[in-house]
């Protein structure tokens, strides 16, 4: 493709494509699947069978319902049963896990019924001491606990102790699961502790009949409490029941689905569960009845020791507080608060006039405005004490002899309206003065009137301000004494408001307090005992109806169809994925349209892979005179590519072939572009610029010395080092002696005069350089190059390698002409498919080499 063409739409090259990527992976593919399906008959060979069972638990909601945690006591309009919640308790974790242990410890039991019911069960008692004292201890519980009815029923129990010593131990652990386990209400131990007589009772008689053995295993079954005996006589609920899920239908029943690990255990599960769920309702309905009761109880407890504190505190308010006293004295002090915020308001703007007045850059003028916008005519007292710092700020003639000030209304006019007055005088005499001066002079009588007038003026305006400086201060004083004042009664007001709020606390304590206690003791206990009744009108109730879908003869799972379809499909998904996922980390050159939009150069061309015996035997496209066809196409091919790139870049006179790294195939395909050249007639050299390890006089069967080293190191004539080879017009200019310290000299000046020189002699000069990546030699040579050719080697080349490479000779000014595909695998159907004009002629080739080989 060459570069900025458009880039071609999907059709069914991509396809093959495709099919071309699956035939290279597939052994892979092939070993994935078979993976896929091994993983899937192990799994197979080891799951354990998994039984099935559908069944409906018939559900009924009467009566007013059982209290719980979030219910009791909450009111009529409280939503007491949400379905979600029913379901979620049903199918809670607890309930599943009794229920499995109930139906463990019912297997071991009825296995040790069995095998006592049909041996020996005539041997004497062992322990019937012991036996004793447990029917002591269930007695003195049942004695304690239950009501008369159950005490009547149980006063017969200690006659007939006459049992064998395995029933014995057995009713031993029986009776301890019932004393030792939860707190259950008394009707069910009754039930319980009935039932274990009616046991012992059996084991007493004749056990030979198959009726008898049969109520014997059904009461031992009843009698164990699930969850204690079942660690000793059962398994966990990972060995035989794998899930439960509940669901409801649409007739509002319970659809129970149960997955267990063993045939029976789908069939007893259902009824089994629905027993135990009721059991574990009613128990946590009475252990809830018995908090909300508690909690009651406390409450009346608290309500009465409230009531007697009310009587006491009753009697000793009066006496505590004096309720009209302290009512008088805080409406006196009421206006403290209000009145202070008044008065610090009015010495903040006292303070702020004091600061302007004492700022030299006013007038008197302005100062007596200052003192005159001062409201003084507040409420702070008629006596003014005046401390020593006033009195120094005041005029002498206003200075109080015994430092008391008295304050008299003020009567007449206002000190304003005189200063006002002056100021106007003043102004007036100075407009006049200023009109006289132009006609009369300073020592005029007339002038001397205006300027005593004036005098006179200045002399009332100083006493003006004098007595205006002392009317502030004192004013200031004033407010700072009131302030003092009302500070010192603010605390008092604080501490009678203090007092006046205790006694209103107190006050509505009592008042509030005053409702009925035994009315309020009575409510609660109504609400007691309405759920006592709540208690034992159970409103929910379940019971077991039929199987739906019973599975407990043939597992519904392992599933053998459904574990192949399983198993091919992860194969077949790791199948399409892991191959592509393999190409898509393939960063390696393996396209050579791809390779073109990747670095925007153009592909030359593309060498075919061999095999390394024939590689190795036809390096080159003539060898002692005779044309290797295989070679021949593809470098005329890259010859005339090459040859029509000088139409937009430099005439490619003096080539460099050169590659990324070492050993992607730069060497052969420079000889053979050389030998394509000199085939064509033109008269070509070929220079092995290689000092460190040149191999192009092994290609020719020529010696390494003299040559290019020779040239630049010991001014030996570069024509001179020039030699014929086997094939007409080509002549090789080998590396010479290996120089390793002094590669700089491919850069010198020397290097580019040898080349300048083999430019005269010869048509097409092809140099063979160093890679480009960790070497500067190829580099260095860019100066004398006309261009460069990159050979990369086909699926072994890393695109990010190609990509620098580029880089750095591009940083080099260097012209490319293009690069050449090396070593395509023609055999890969992705590659037959793209370049299949290569295909017949290789396969021709090589099934005649091997002929000749044979």
């Amino acid at each position: 493709m060459i570069p900025g063409a458009k880039k071609r739409k999907a059709d069914f090259t991509d396809v093959v494509m495709y099919v071309a990527i699956a035939s290279k992976h597939l052994r892979l593919i092939i070993l994935l699947i078979t993976l896929a399906l091994t993983a899937g008959l192990i799994f197979y060979i080891f799951s354990r069978p998994v039984y099935f069972s559908k069944s409906v638990v018939r559900y009924t909601a009467i009566g007013t319902g059982t209290p719980d945690a979030e219910t009791t006591l909450k009111g009529d309009d409280y939503r007491r049963f949400s379905d979600n919640k029913f379901l979620n308790d049903f199918e809670a974790e607890h309930i599943v896990k009794r229920t499995d242990a109930k139906l463990a410890s019912a297997a071991g039991l009825v296995r040790t019924a069995t095998t006592l019911a049909l041996g020996d069960l005539k041997q004497p008692v062992a322990l019937a001491t012991k036996l004793k004292r447990h029917e002591d201890k269930v007695s003195s519980y049942l004695h304690s606990r239950l009501n008369e009815r159950t005490r009547s029923a149980l006063d017969g129990w200690r006659s007939r102790v006459t049992l064998p010593t395995e029933i014995q131990q057995m009713l031993i652990r029986d009776l301890n699961a019932i004393i030792l386990g939860p707190s259950i209400y008394n009707e069910q131990l009754f039930d319980r502790a009935m039932i274990w007589k009616e046991t012992r009772d059996l084991l007493n008689g004749d056990l030979e009949k198959p009726e008898e053995v049969a109520r014997l295993n059904r009461n031992l079954l009843e009698t164990v409490y699930p969850l204690e005996f079942s660690k000793a006589a059962g398994k966990s609920k990972a060995d035989n029941l794998k899930q439960v899920r509940t669901t409801w239908t649409t007739d509002h029943n319970i659809e129970l689905n149960v997955w267990a690990y063993k045939p029976e255990w789908v069939v007893a599960f259902p009824s089994n569960m629905v027993e135990v769920f009721l059991d574990d309702r009613r128990e946590r309905a009475f252990r809830q009845f018995q908090a909300e009761t508690k909690k009651y109880h406390e409450v009346i407890a608290d309500l009465s020791r409230r009531w007697e504190e009310q009587l006491r505190v009753e009697g000793r308010l009066t006496d505590k507080f004096n309720p009209e006293k302290l009512k008088l004295e805080l409406e006196e002090l009421q206006t403290v608060p209000r009145t202070l915020d008044i008065f610090r308001r009015k010495l903040q703007e006292w303070e702020f006039v004091d600061r302007k007045v004492n700022n030299p850059v006013y007038s008197d003028s302005e100062r007596l405005q200052f003192y005159y916008s001062i409201d003084y005519n507040v409420d702070a007292g008629v006596y003014v004490d005046v401390d020593t710092a006033t009195r120094d700020r005041l005029p002498a003639n206003a200075r109080p002899s015994n430092g008391t000030v008295i304050i008299r209304p003020a009567v007449g006019r206002s000190g304003a309206d005189e200063w006002f007055e002056l100021e106007q005088e003043k102004l007036r005499l100075e407009r006049t003065i200023k009109d006289m001066s132009l006609t009369f002079k300073p020592s005029h009588p007339k002038m001397q009137t205006l300027y005593q007038q004036y005098n006179l003026v200045e002399r009332k305006v100083k006493e003006a301000l004098g007595g205006a400086r002392a009317k502030f201060e004192i004013h200031g004083r004033r407010l700072k004494q009131r302030v003092a004042e009302l500070q010192a009664q603010q605390p008092l007001w604080e501490q009678n408001k203090s007092r006046y709020e205790e006694y209103l606390k107190e006050v509505n304590l009592i008042r509030n307090g005053a409702v009925r206690y035994d009315q309020m003791i009575y409510d609660i206990q109504k609400k007691i005992s309405e759920a006592e009744l709540a208690l034992r009108n159970e409103r929910v109730d379940l019971k077991f109806h039929e199987f739906e879908n019973l599975r407990d003869e043939i597992p519904i799972s392992p599933n053998r169809l459904k574990i192949v379809l399983l198993s091919l499909g992860l194969g077949i998904g790791l199948a399409l994925g892991v191959p592509f996922l393999l190409e898509f980390m393939d960063q390696t050159v393996t396209n050579l349209e791809k390779m073109e939009e990747a670095t925007n150069i153009r592909g030359l061309g593309l060498v075919p892979d061999f095999e390394d015996e024939i590689a190795e035997a036809y390096p080159l496209m003539f060898n002692d005179g005779v044309a290797n066809p295989d070679f021949i196409e593809n470098f005329r091919v890259i010859r005339t590519n090459l040859l029509a790139s000088a139409a937009t870049s430099k005439f490619p006179q003096v080539i460099m072939v050169t590659s990324t790294s070492p050993k992607e195939g730069k060497t052969v395909v420079a000889s053979n572009l050389a030998l394509s050249f000199a085939q064509m007639g033109e008269k070509t050299l070929i220079v092995d610029a290689n000092l460190r390890r040149g191999v192009q006089h092994h290609l020719f069967g020529s010696r390494s010395a003299p040559g290019l080293s020779n040239v630049l190191i010991e001014k030996f004539d570069v024509e001179d080092a020039c030699r014929p080879t086997a094939m007409e017009n080509l002549h090789i200019l080998p590396c010479g002696d290996e120089l390793e310290g002094d590669i700089e000299q491919l850069g010198a000046p020397a290097f580019a005069a040898a080349i300048e020189k083999l430019r005269k002699r010869y048509q097409r000069i092809i140099v063979d350089s160093t890679p480009v990546l960790g070497l500067a030699e190829t580099s260095i040579m860019q100066p004398s190059m006309d261009g460069v050719m990159l050979v990369i080697q086909c699926g072994q080349t890393p695109t990010r390698a190609v990509r620098t490479a580029i880089e750095i000779l591009e940083a080099n000014h260097a012209n490319f002409y293009g690069f050449v595909l090396n070593r395509l695998d023609l055999m890969a159907t992705m590659n037959r498919f793209h370049y299949y004009y290569y295909t017949n002629h290789y396969y021709n080739r090589y099934q005649s080499l091997t002929r000749n080989k044979d």
